[in-house]
Order: structure tokens, then C-alpha cells, then sequence
């Protein structure tokens, strides 16, 4: 990680006693551009078929501060194109206590290992795809917790161990609202256990929480008004062999009360990337798809299959650019739009029709 330099005045002022080399700044950027072939829709809240760059461009920075020989406080600053136009929002921030080589507590705003790469989702140079496969992501409205993390790690036979168990509390906009309902997750505990060695990474992890939903608006949205309680499981699997590159991940939701399944039906979701390096060029495949189980008058979810190929270039060992096209199937036969808006698709968009999207991006780490 790069250091940098912070101002003597500020650190006297901060009444800062370690070094100023105590204090680490890594960055990371994406810039991407978007665009799909139907007209008047919009996907993933922000691409349509317009050329945009929003939806994937992005600023963030990590923040590693040494509090004393065991201990760090650490914090991701991130600025998201889509997150009404670039606002600063802290991502996560937390208290680093290392108890001992192999166990360490985390305290504060943590991020959930749920998914294969959670702890890096933001920054794309770490990853073959663009963005991850939306329909086994998009199935965790809530990426952090305001609570408490342990890590237990250890190596057995070259391979290291991982268990991370958490517990906290968060409140969220619901996704389409337009943050006019919030999401409260209340009794929020998860866990997640990983294998992993030079070649490959195993991951599984659930979580449980009691949810609650409140219109903001005063009653105009009082059908989103609902109680329950959510589980999530997912697994996941990694692998770099001999230039082969692949991902699989599997992700199933339930909602344990019938009102709440209104606003979030139980959900299947999978995905299979392979690729092939070839030098600084990977080429890359990626089948996806989500099934969503809806009760009637509800949320229909999300049902979509899709199909992505993709090209992944290494410019330098801090950048690199990505080309996908992308053919996506809405499950209309069961009432879903998929990934696109509530305002839904063209009135000559059919059961059994695909909707085209053409995507580039540069990933930068510094």
C-alpha cells in the first residue's frame, strides 16, 4: 500500500502520537460507460439506452490508521456515480483489534461477507467482470452492518481457514422507492466460513435478521408497510488453474411473513463465469439467472436469465480496461421486468425477447 504524508499541523492538532508513516491511503477508480437497445427503460436504476456513465463510475478510498502495535482503525470513502451524482458516502469504518495472530474483533461500520469477493465489491480492477452478476447480488439490499465482526483465521496444509461471524443492526433505503421506505434490519447476525489457496477459494456464509419497512412519506406508500424476518444463504466458488479463470456462486433468499414477501419474495439466484488467460488479455463468459417466487399482488421480483462476454485487458499492473456485451431474457411469462425499472420494457417487448447492453470501463488501483 502507498503512504502519504499528512501535515504536521494536522496530526499536532489531531494529538496524533505515532509516526506519520502510521497512517496508509490506497485509491482505486473506475470509469465505465453503459448503454441498452430498448427504448424508455431503465436498467439497474441507472442505464438505459442512452450512453451514460454513471452507473459504474466510481472514486474510492481506503483510509489505514495504526492506533497503537495491535490496533487500526480503517475507513473507505466512496463517490458513486449512481449515488446521486458522485456524493461522499462512507462506505464502511471500523476498529481493528488484533487479539491475538489468528483472532481479531472488529468494531463499528463493518462490511458482510456474504459474497465471494463482499470485502472488495467496489473496486473493480480486483475482479474479471465490469460490475458482479447482478442477479445473485442484488439479492442483499444491505452490504454493511453498524455492529460488531471476529476473524478467526488459520493455515492448515498451505491452505488458509477463515470464520467470521458478525451481528449489528442497519436501515436502508428500499431499491425503487427513491428512499421514500426504509429498510430497518434489527437482530442481524450472519456468518461466513472460507477455504482458500494459491489456485482457489471456497466460500459459504448465511445470515438472518428481523426486517421491518416504514413509509417515509406520511401513508402515500403505506403498501410497502411490512414485518418479517429474512434468511440468506449463499456459496461460493473461485479457481485460477493453468489460465483457467472461473466463478460460481448460488445465493437463495427466504421471507418468513407472506406480508413481507409482498415487498421481497423469496429468491433463487446463480451464475457461472469462465475465462482464459492469455497473457494480458482474459476473454470471459458468464451465464446467469435469478428466480423469483412472488405472492399474488406483489413484488413480482426478479426472474431473468443472461448471458455476458467479456474482455479484460491489463494495461499496467494498476490498470485495466473491460468490454462486455451482455444479452439479458426477463422472465414476462411470470409478470418480471428482471433487473429493469417497475416502469418496465417496450410495449412490443415479448415473453421470450432479450434486451441488448454494451458496457467499457477502466479500473485503476493507486
Amino acid at each position: 500500500m502507498k503512504k502519504a504524508i499528512v501535515p504536521a499541523a494536522l496530526v499536532a492538532a489531531l494529538g496524533l502520537s505515532q509516526q506519520v508513516n502510521a497512517v496508509e491511503f490506497d485509491g482505486f477508480l473506475t470509469a465505465g460507460l453503459s448503454v441498452h437497445d430498448q427504448d424508455g427503460s431503465t436498467y439497474l436504476d441507472t442505464i438505459t439506452d442512452e450512453v451514460r456513465f454513471d452507473n459504474d463510475s466510481k472514486f474510492g478510498l481506503q483510509v489505514t490508521a495504526d492506533v497503537s502495535e495491535n490496533m487500526q482503525a480503517v475507513a473507505q470513502i466512496l463517490a458513486a456515480g449512481s449515488d446521486e451524482n458522485f456524493d461522499m458516502d462512507v462506505e464502511w469504518a471500523y476498529l481493528d483489534w488484533q487479539l491475538t495472530q489468528s483472532i481479531s474483533l472488529r468494531g463499528g461500520k463493518v462490511k458482510e461477507p456474504v459474497f465471494l469477493i463482499s470485502d472488495y465489491i467496489e473496486v473493480g480492477y480486483a475482479f474479471p467482470w465490469i460490475r458482479p452478476p447482478q442477479e445473485v447480488y442484488k439479492n442483499n439490499p444491505i452490504n454493511t452492518i453498524n455492529g460488531l465482526e471476529a476473524l478467526f483465521q488459520t493455515n492448515v496444509s498451505g491452505m488458509s481457514l477463515i470464520f467470521q461471524p458478525y451481528l449489528g443492526t442497519n436501515t436502508e433505503a428500499v431499491p425503487g422507492t427513491n428512499g421514500a421506505v426504509q429498510f430497518d434490519a434489527s437482530n442481524f447476525y450472519g456468518a461466513s466460513f472460507q477455504i482458500a489457496s494459491r489456485s482457489f477459494t471456497l466460500q459459504m456464509s448465511f445470515l438472518q435478521t428481523d426486517v421491518a419497512t416504514s413509509d417515509l412519506t406520511g401513508g402515500s406508500l403505506s403498501q410497502f408497510v411490512a414485518q418479517g424476518d429474512a434468511q440468506l444463504i449463499s456459496t461460493g466458488l473461485s479457481w485460477d488453474v493453468n489460465n483457467f479463470v472461473g466463478y460460481t456462486e448460488y445465493v437463495t433468499r427466504d421471507i418468513s411473513s407472506t406480508q413481507m414477501e409482498g415487498i421481497f419474495p423469496d429468491q433463487d439466484a446463480w451464475y457461472v463465469t469462465l475465462g482464459y488467460r492469455m497473457g494480458n488479455y482474459l476473454p470471459h463468459i458468464t451465464v446467469a439467472n435469478s428466480e423469483a417466487t412472488p405472492i399474488t399482488g406483489g413484488n413480482p421480483g426478479v426472474s431473468q436469465d443472461s448471458i455476458t462476454l467479456g474482455l479484460r485487458y491489463e494495461i499496467n499492473n494498476s490498470a485495466a480496461f473491460k468490454f462486455e456485451i451482455q444479452s439479458t431474457e426477463p422472465d414476462l411469462a411470470v409478470g418480471s421486468a428482471g433487473l429493469f425499472s417497475a416502469a418496465g420494457l417496450p410495449g412490443d417487448f415479448s415473453a421470450g425477447d432479450s434486451a441488448t447492453m454494451v458496457s467499457l470501463a477502466v479500473d485503476v488501483i493507486f
